[in-house]
């Protein structure tokens, strides 16, 4: 639509973050729970996907509304996601005039919560009459409340909703470190050295040992906190490009004290002789709310500033007892 009118038509917020709520939003599992609703019916055509253009859909209310509806645009970035709808047909009357529902999932990135908004995007003034003929807007509105609502419900029941799910929220820190590639891997790989440089080396009792399942090459631990919490990382996979970088990858067992962060991915890539680059990946359920989300990215880049701080000035201060030797 080259130049429209909009009117907003309903608008909410959920407390999870803007890639949870895409998740749900746009998973074809949701669209067969949806389709099960009492309230309304959404039936897609054959070949079609919430994220292909063109794809079709019919919608199916009460009070006998249908509507059936095509994916006119998509735009994503890292602060919203916004998908246009073309109304082709409405109660059974084909619509001659551009007519679109605007759906916008907005990241509110004071508190990592997810701003959702529908629009109702149309021409000229007679469209927008002609559309209230056939159908009250409170309806619509009421319609979009209960879809938000039955949407948000399916996060408390994810866990059990969604089988074999492997969806995750990413979170990622990064940082240049004044240490050689290798010395900042051997310092990450040994989990005493970063207790040691968060102070909690008296608290934590971190001990290498093998479950039923690992590979016995790799250094995999287990971290007993308070004598009565324990949690067992193993190693998945470690790889290295000599010169470029090493990759290391831990998973947490099934059996171990729940412990948010199931998969942690660490980088060291080489940048020159006494510098690298840091890359930290962990994982957290993609029914995270924002503020447990926000507090774990917080607390995990404290730490990792911590461990790099440590990192640095350790061998700093070898260097300087190596040249007061002299």
């Amino acid at each position: 639509m080259k130049s429209c009118k909009s009117i907003q038509l309903y608008i909410t917020s959920f407390a999870y973050p803007l890639d949870s709520v895409k998740t749900i939003f746009f998973k074809n599992q949701t669209l067969d729970l949806l389709c099960k609703s009492k309230d309304f019916y959404i039936k897609k055509f054959i070949g079609s996907d919430w994220s292909i253009i063109d794809s079709g859909f019919i919608f199916s209310g009460p009070n006998n509304l249908n509507v059936v509806f095509t994916v006119s645009k998509i735009e994503r970035n890292d602060f919203n996601i916004i998908n246009k709808y073309a109304i082709t047909y409405l109660n059974g009357i084909k619509i001659n005039n551009n007519l679109e529902i605007v759906l916008s999932l907005i990241n509110n990135t004071i508190d990592s919560s997810t701003i959702i908004e529908f629009r109702l995007d149309y021409e000229k003034d007679s469209d927008f009459q002609n559309i209230k003929e056939i159908v009250k807007i409170s309806l619509i509105k009421k319609i979009l409340s209960q879809l938000c609502f039955n949407i948000y419900s399916l996060f408390k029941l994810y866990d059990k909703t969604f089988k074999n799910n492997n969806d995750s929220l990413i979170i990622y820190h990064s940082f240049i470190m004044n240490k050689y590639y290798k010395d900042a891997f051997d310092f990450f790989y040994n989990w005493n050295n970063i207790a040691k440089s968060l102070k909690t080396d008296k608290v934590w009792k971190i001990i290498s040992e093998n479950e039923e399942g690992d590979n016995k090459n790799y250094k995999n631990f287990s971290i007993i906190i308070n004598e009565n919490i324990k949690i067992h990382y193993k190693v998945t996979s470690l790889e290295e490009k000599k010169d470029e970088k090493i990759e290391i990858v831990y998973s947490k067992t099934g059996n171990s004290f729940p412990a948010l962060n199931n998969y942690i991915k660490i980088s060291f890539f080489n940048i020159a002789k006494g510098i690298c680059y840091f890359l930290y990946e962990t994982h957290l359920p993609i029914n995270t709310a924002s503020s447990i989300f926000q507090t774990s990215s917080n607390y995990v880049y404290y730490c990792n500033k911590k461990s790099k701080t440590y990192c640095e000035n350790l061998i700093n201060n070898k260097n300087k007892n190596v040249n007061n030797k002299f």
